[in-house]
């Protein structure tokens, strides 16, 4: 039976390479096996700190360090897949910007995502499931990447690189639960009025996200979906190594350590090394859990991500 595997995973914390990324080079190989080597700040337009950090920046960086960790290049990847609330560019797609740098192949799956913080959990369920049908899709590389430019509230840019790739072992994806949420969520929306009358907005200010901080709510949500999940494949929440949860409320994820009554050792919180880095928080979790040994393959692991406050995805895994 074919599985799809965690290869390897990279991070790219923007807050560290903001003042740093103008000195790093980002190196791509060819079709053909040459090794271009493009100054990063080639096209840079100040010295402004934030002008050095964008969505592909930042995915590129972890993209960099995923290749040599891997041993890999843009050109063996069949499906390039990046996750983004804010990506760079809508048109072309932003991975296929990413795909032109890392010098990917002219046959090659290519497309952006956005379910919010949901977005790179939801994205490794549905390429895990299409690589399991595809026979000739062997190798996919998928980034989470949100940059904000915004300080404050608990707000991190990162990027986030995972290689998902076929294998006989026992891991990937086991299960998933999706649940959307029912309430008025108006409140919480970008851009405020709408893309239609983007253009017709004259002040900078009517553009920004609601970035209060977040009460800790949808418990009962959590908690069920997380219930459901373990019980339908014969499980108990001692059964799972490792929980890796988003990272936009220290306070929610508290709440649901009680609740679940589970470890603080085994659902860690990394807010305040990372901040809230949206779409790529629970893979940075099981990033900092796999650097320190916390987990080790064929572990079972769990991932809840939350979209703002308007839908939860739940994926129980093996390592």
């Amino acid at each position: 039976m074919v599985h799809i595997k965690i290869r390897d995973i990279a991070v790219s914390h923007g807050y560290y390479i903001s003042n740093q990324i103008k000195n790093r080079k980002i190196i791509s190989e060819k079709i053909k096996g040459n090794i271009v080597v493009e100054e990063a700040a080639a096209n840079k337009r100040s010295a402004s700190k934030y002008n050095w950090q964008n969505t592909i920046m930042l995915s590129l960086d972890a993209i960099q360090e995923l290749f040599f960790k891997s041993n890999l290049s843009g050109a063996d990847m069949d499906m390039i897949v990046l996750s983004s609330q804010l990506p760079e560019y809508v048109a072309p797609a932003t991975s296929v910007k990413i795909h032109n740098v890392i010098g990917g192949k002219k046959e090659c799956i290519c497309y952006d995502v956005n379910s919010n913080g949901c977005g790179m959990t939801m994205a490794f369920d549905q390429i895990s499931k299409y690589m399991s049908v595809s026979p000739h899709i062997n190798r996919a590389l998928l980034v989470g990447c949100d940059y904000m430019n915004l300080d404050k509230n608990n707000l991190g840019d990162a990027a986030c690189a995972i290689i998902l790739e076929k294998t006989e072992e026992d891991c990937g994806v086991c299960d998933t639960l999706s649940l959307v949420g029912m309430d008025d969520n108006d409140s919480n929306q970008f851009p405020n009025y709408g893309f239609s009358n983007l253009f017709m907005i004259k002040k900078g200010t009517n553009l920004r996200f609601s970035m209060a901080v977040k009460k800790p709510n949808g418990m009962k949500s959590v908690e069920d979906s997380i219930s459901t999940i373990l019980s339908r494949n014969g499980l108990a929440k001692e059964d799972v190594n490792m929980y890796c949860f988003s990272q936009n409320n220290k306070m929610g994820l508290e709440s649901i350590r009680e609740i679940l009554h589970i470890d603080k050792a085994i659902s860690p919180y990394i807010g305040d090394i990372y901040g809230d880095t949206g779409t790529s928080s629970t893979f940075i979790t099981l990033y900092e859990a796999w650097e320190k040994q916390l987990i080790k393959r064929g572990d079972y692991f769990l991932m809840c991500a939350f979209g703002r406050g308007a839908q939860t995805i739940t994926l129980l895994c093996k390592f």
